[in-house]
């Protein structure tokens, strides 16, 4: 019994309440800094779609690119896979901010295996 009226006094006294604010209009978008979360190699191309909407709301994240070209390597995807490589490398050096250095020495080595993928390709 104490606990249904201690429940009810607490809906009753929470619709007296102000409402609290929405969201601020002009309020900063949240830093994306990884879009594998729950991760499912069943399903790729769902990973990929959700890397894009990542990369969409942050799209100077080079920690995203380098998520997506792992799904899109993993697809065997090695072209778009490369790209996002070199647009993610590109994204770190325009950074003003401190750079991981394991962030870019992963990503100088995948740009070696895409330079050498290229190579044996005969189109580098």
């Amino acid at each position: 019994m104490v606990l249904v009226l201690t429940l009810l006094s607490g809906v009753l006294l929470g619709g007296c309440q102000a409402k609290q604010p929405s969201k601020p209009v002009n309020a900063p978008t949240p830093l994306v800094t990884s879009c594998l979360g729950d991760f499912q190699m069943d399903d790729l191309k769902l990973m990929v779609e959700r890397c894009d909407e990542a990369i969409v709301q942050t799209p100077d994240q080079a920690d995203l690119h380098r998520d997506r070209a792992l799904v899109l390597t993993l697809l065997g995807d090695q072209a778009k896979a490369c790209n996002d490589v070199d647009v993610a490398l590109s994204l770190l050096n325009r950074s003003s901010q401190p750079v991981d250095p394991m962030l870019l020495h992963e990503l100088q080595v995948r740009q070696t295996t895409c330079k050498q993928s290229r190579t044996m390709a005969g189109s580098d």
